[in-house]
């Protein structure tokens, strides 16, 4: 399988860096954009009070989780129409880009596209399944070509490109003509300078119809979370029902535990280890999904987000 794959981005530039470390006054690094702001301690003491979650955590995340990533969404960038059921936390958004054209089920027939100068694992992810890769910034360029899944990347990383509002409905109407998904990476979505970007799911790119769209969100940059590996994608609840089915095969799967504690036990005060266990998420192992379900519900329940980018 390695053998079918580029050579890993990191690997290929060693020697640019060790020439550049040489440089009396240092190195900058532009390469991976990995967070170097410190950890709020909000979010070191979340993970403390958290790090005793002996059992599996579910890959759903807790029904608190996920009605807080639809408030944020909703908040922070004017997304609108959304449920519960429409989102699913993942293990940071690279785990999603690089297994997602293999949990929508595609295969050498299929053909991703891409923008010519993106994240490489767009890329990986459809060698992975098989599929066809091709490289276009314009629907022009895709003539008569089939095409099963396509990705966006506003704000870009790495030329920071902000798509317009025009252009994201011309993709969208595009898509939905042919029956393709659209996979907006948002991971930047508030991080814009010049621009204000806009989510693929906004209403007035899709007027609030989410069939055939995603939007993949991150707090490695946002929030400076890059070690904790929380994200989660939203849109369509039929194509988020298929994800999960899907990845539940290939997780430990714990029960979600939120939706008994906001069931028939609504307005009981819940025991200490009731309540453990509904602070459980599906991001990073056993310890850290426990830790990171109560402080995303913490954070996206908050009136802001601790960003180091005030809007």
């Amino acid at each position: 399988m390695s053998a079918s794959l580029p050579d890993f981005p990191w690997d290929t530039s060693a020697e640019a860096e060790a020439l550049a470390g040489s440089h009396p006054d240092g190195i900058v690094d532009l390469s991976i954009g990995t967070p170097v702001d410190p950890v709020a301690p909000v979010i070191r003491e979340a993970l403390a009070a958290a790090s005793s979650a002996p059992g599996y955590p579910a890959t759903a995340g807790t029904a608190r989780l996920r009605e807080a990533a639809v408030a944020a969404l909703d908040r922070r960038f004017g997304i609108t129409g959304l449920t519960k059921a429409a989102v699913l936390p993942v293990i940071g958004s690279k785990e999603l880009i690089a297994w997602l054209p293999t949990l929508l089920g595609l295969g050498p027939a299929d053909v991703v596209v891409a923008p010519e100068l993106a994240y490489p694992t767009y890329d990986v992810g459809a060698r992975l399944a098989g599929a066809q890769v091709l490289l276009a910034d314009s629907l022009t360029q895709l003539g008569p070509q089939s095409v099963t899944l396509v990705y966006l990347n506003s704000p870009s990383n790495p030329t920071g490109r902000v798509l317009g509002a025009e252009h994201l409905r011309k993709v969208v109407g595009w898509s939905r003509d042919r029956g393709v998904v659209v996979a907006s990476d948002e991971c930047y979505l508030g991080l814009g300078w010049d621009a204000e970007p806009l989510s693929v799911l906004h209403p007035s790119i899709c007027d609030g119809d989410h069939t055939g769209l995603l939007a993949l969100h991150s707090l490695s940059k946002s929030s400076s979370l890059a070690g904790y590996r929380a994200g989660f994608v939203a849109g369509d609840p039929a194509l988020v029902v298929e994800l999960l089915a899907v990845r539940r095969h290939a997780r430990n799967d714990g029960a979600d535990a939120g939706a008994g504690c906001h069931g028939g036990r609504a307005g009981r005060r819940r025991s200490r280890k009731a309540a453990a266990r509904a602070v459980r998420a599906a991001a990073g192992g056993p310890v850290a999904g426990a830790a990171l379900s109560r402080f995303c519900y913490r954070l996206f329940g908050s009136r802001t987000l601790l960003v180091g980018h005030p809007r």
